[in-house]
């Protein structure tokens, strides 16, 4: 995996992704502004090069969550519950992950231990979810491992923030595991969830074996700054991951159900969509208008209801591509008008995560109804409100310079 992921096209943010291009961490480390750093600069200046436990660490995490979408079908025959009820898995999964993410930098600091202890757990916790026969249970267990994997990331973004070759290696690996994981999923699905599971649990051994030097202190209260129009785009970024994953993890059932496409077709196009956003990444450092490409996702992701089956390809090839076009500006707007370089990192982080595990009940009360149709109607419509919204504050900026107070 070292391997392959120090030769994958730089990334421009600090980020990990999910096979959505959902971001599941994100890390803002420069700035054009004084005393502040934004994520562009230095992932493209870095080294391609990170510890390997890091890069096991975040593979672990990146195919956990590339493996929600193939996990609906197999659930809820082995359960006897609705497709549409599944989506509880995914909304106790990220809401334990960003529960994580806000919590556990406040309380612990940093060490190299803590990666191979969450490791060690959310390897036992794949592990016993091949095991309950009751759904409630495996939900509890799902929402333990979501921490587990929320500490993990942290702790590897941690680590990478320190060492400036390590960004783009570990930036890389979620889109590369997306990539080549899809399909293997895809064949695992049909075996069940317990294959699925199981697989999951040996991607994590690395993680538990290999060591990192991790280190920090606990964050600490500190100023903050009062940008109004950094508020605009946190709840603007948990909009975009709200509606595109109410839409992503039932695109397995949009293959299968509006296209009669089969799993490997549509493991193909979760592949086309890393693919797309590996593209959309290394774009974004020439492309200023971040709010126009979140816009842009919304045609994308409204292709794969509509149309022949074809269209479903492009649109999650298309999707892919314009969310990463897209998030990297974001994060540098808000590093431009913020106090520190890590000062809206955890919140953009959990707050994404905050949009991603409630997306899943909205995406599963249309599949109850057997509407996919109408879900992506309503998800393209989200996803172009957030990138109104994004239009609206980068405007609005042109009229406010940075050393104004009340966007400091």
């Amino acid at each position: 995996m070292v391997a392959i992921t120090s030769r994958v096209l730089p990334v421009l943010a600090a980020t990990i992704v999910s096979a959505a291009g959902e971001v599941i961490a994100v890390a803002c480390l420069s700035c054009q502004t004084r005393n502040v750093q934004g994520p562009t600069r230095i992932a493209y200046g870095a080294g391609r090069h990170a510890p390997a436990a890091l890069i096991g660490a975040t593979a672990a995490v990146a195919l956990m969550y590339a493996a929600t979408p193939f996990l609906i079908t197999p659930i809820a025959e082995r359960y006897g519950v609705s497709e549409g009820a599944v989506g509880a898995v995914s909304v106790a999964q990220v809401g334990a992950f960003a529960i994580a993410n806000f919590l556990l930098p406040r309380l612990l600091k940093p060490d190299g231990r803590l990666l191979r202890i969450s490791a060690g757990i959310l390897l036992a916790l794949n592990v016993l979810s091949a095991v309950p026969n009751v759904y409630a249970v495996l939900v509890a267990i799902r929402l333990a491992a979501g921490f587990a994997a929320g500490a993990m990331t942290w702790l590897a973004w941690t680590s990478a923030m320190q060492e400036r070759k390590s960004m783009a290696a570990v930036a890389s690996t979620g889109p590369v595991t997306a990539l080549l994981g899809a399909p293997m999923l895809a064949l695992a699905a049909g075996s069940g969830d317990r294959a699925v599971y199981l697989i999951l649990a040996g991607v994590t051994v690395p993680a538990l074996l290999l060591t990192a030097k991790v280190t920090g202190e606990r964050r600490a209260r500190g100023l903050v700054s009062r940008s109004r129009s950094n508020r605009i785009l946190l709840f603007a970024l948990a909009t975009t991951t709200l509606f595109g994953s109410a839409l992503f993890i039932n695109e397995a059932l949009v293959a299968r159900d509006v296209h009669g496409l089969t799993g490997m077709a549509a493991s193909t196009g979760y592949s086309l969509q890393a693919a797309g956003g590996l593209l959309g990444a290394r774009l974004s450092s020439r492309h200023r208008y971040p709010g126009w490409a979140i816009l842009l996702t919304a045609p994308g992701a409204l292709m794969t209801v509509l149309g022949p089956p074809v269209l479903f390809f492009i649109g999650m090839a298309w999707w892919g591509f314009a969310f990463w076009l897209a998030i990297p500006g974001v994060l540098q707007m808000l590093s431009d008008r913020s106090l520190s370089p890590s000062e809206r990192a955890g919140d953009a982080q959990g707050l994404m995560a905050i949009g991603r595990s409630i997306g899943p009940v909205l995406g599963g009360a249309f599949v109850d109804l057997g509407n996919l149709v109408g879900l992506g109607v309503v998800a393209a419509t989200g996803l172009a409100v957030s990138g109104g919204m994004v239009i609206g504050v980068q405007e609005g900026r042109e009229h406010l310079p940075p050393t104004d107070p009340r966007t400091a």
